[in-house]
């Protein structure tokens, strides 16, 4: 069956928020979207789509699925030379359209795009953890030949996988890329597992995938989250930090550095969580500041700052559990699938300060240069820490139009520089697959 789209709605300035441009049914059963971060691919919004067919006498039980690739951009965009961002009024839709064919593969439990390192002519690269256990890379091919059938502007290039599942149904559940490296070689991802398994894998020269670091224990139950930190978290060596989290509600990071067969570990937090840890977050914006999501319906923000045990410093309660939750790339909102409580945007008004002690000042949030250091050796920086400021985390936004489990939300054209923000959101059960604006925040100011 081909995908069908309802027509845009919403498109008038007296339409109420949130407003939604575009409602596809897909093939099959929706649950993932993960639209591409990079400024010369920022249309592309990549799809997952999960079908569990039972077995019988003569058939064994599968699970299989379809990897989508869609465009999005603004109606009336000439490009990606810049112009598309002039288009700044809220009254104007936006254009949205498949630009490959579904690609078969296996059951779909996470896709994640490559950093920037990955970055090629042809397109950028993309990882997918299926439900066979295996990691898999892709190539997006966009422009001229990208495609044998020409109607199509994109193709999608397998280029490496592996099978890192373990134990049972030997899924993996999440995959997360590591810190940008100078090349693709040396790029790691980190995997998690419904063995509860926490997996390293490394990109050799050659580009193959290879497991590097493994705990098979790392979680009790079936693990459903993996992030990096950032890299300027805990002084720069936060590219080596992983948190994890499962169905035993626990949250943990790990120093892989010191290897995985035991929690060496920055922090556990195992009492707060009432359910299942569904989703990991680390904020782009304050490198201590982490998003968790769990099946007990709340949201919850985190000072992972302290050595032993992260600091709760924000939550809102939701109407679902909250699948996946993604950052806005400019500003402190999050974007969230939570299951029965549709799709749902989260404000957070607090904010981590950057303090720098010197021989003869104190400054906020780095404010003074160092740009007289080294002629003048008493205005050296002494001392660097930071101070999380709570503030408040709510809802400013709820998407009600999808009609089964939201499991994937995430905020489109996030390389472009236009103030309206879109967010792209999918649903299970009707295979539903929209495009919609929230609630600007200058309208949450007045």
């Amino acid at each position: 069956m081909a995908a069908t789209a309802s027509a845009p709605a919403g498109e008038t300035s007296a339409a109420p928020f949130p407003r939604r441009h575009h409602a596809v049914e897909l093939e099959l059963n929706a649950c993932g979207v993960e639209c591409c971060p990079h400024d010369a691919h920022k249309g592309l919004v990549a799809v997952a789509s999960y079908l569990h067919q039972p077995g019988d006498e003569d058939t064994p039980q599968s699970r299989v699925g379809q990897l989508y690739l869609y465009d999005l951009r603004p109606s009336g965009a000439r490009g990606d030379d810049g112009d598309a961002d002039a288009v700044t009024d809220a009254r104007t839709g936006w254009s949205f359209a498949r630009v490959a064919p579904p690609l078969e593969t296996r059951a779909i439990f996470e896709l994640a795009w490559a950093p920037a390192s990955w970055l090629a002519a042809a397109g950028p690269a993309l990882a997918q953890a299926d439900a066979g256990g295996f990691l898999t890379l892709y190539r997006v091919h966009e422009g001229e030949g990208a495609a044998s059938d020409m109607s199509s502007p994109c193709s999608v290039e397998k280029l490496a996988s592996l099978q890192c599942g373990g134990g049972g149904l030997g899924m993996a559940t999440c995959a997360a890329w590591g810190s940008d490296c100078a090349t693709p070689a040396g790029s790691r991802l980190a995997v998690v597992g419904a063995d509860g398994g926490l997996r390293v894998v490394s990109v050799a020269e050659t580009g193959d995938l290879r497991v590097t670091q493994e705990a098979t224990d790392a979680h009790s139950l079936e693990a459903w989250a993996v992030a990096f930190a950032t890299k300027d978290a805990f002084h720069g060596s936060g590219r080596d930090v992983v948190f994890s989290g499962a169905d035993d509600a626990q949250l943990k990071a790990w120093d892989v550095r010191a290897g995985l067969d035991a929690p060496a570990m920055r922090f556990r937090d195992r009492k707060t969580h009432g359910a299942g840890v569904t989703c990991v977050a680390p904020s782009p914006h304050d490198p201590h500041v982490l998003a968790t999501g769990s099946y007990d319906d709340v949201v919850r923000l985190w000072d992972a700052r302290a050595a032993n045990r992260p600091v709760a410093v924000a939550s809102c309660r939701l109407g679902g559990g909250s699948w996946r939750a993604r950052w806005h790339p400019r500003a402190r909102r999050l974007a969230v699938a939570a299951m029965d409580g549709g799709a749902v945007v989260l404000d957070w008004d607090g904010e981590e300060r950057v303090c720098v002690r010197r021989d003869e000042d104190f400054v906020e949030d780095g404010g003074v240069a160092d740009h007289d250091a080294d002629e003048n050796p008493k205005n050296a920086v002494q001392e660097r820490g930071s101070d999380v400021r709570p503030g408040s985390l709510r809802a400013s936004c709820v998407y009600d139009g999808h009609a089964s489990i939201a499991y994937g939300a995430d905020w489109g054209w996030r390389g472009g520089r236009s103030r309206r923000d879109v967010v792209v959101s999918c649903s299970f059960y009707d295979k539903g697959l929209h495009v919609w604006t929230p609630t600007p925040r200058d309208v949450l100011r007045v």
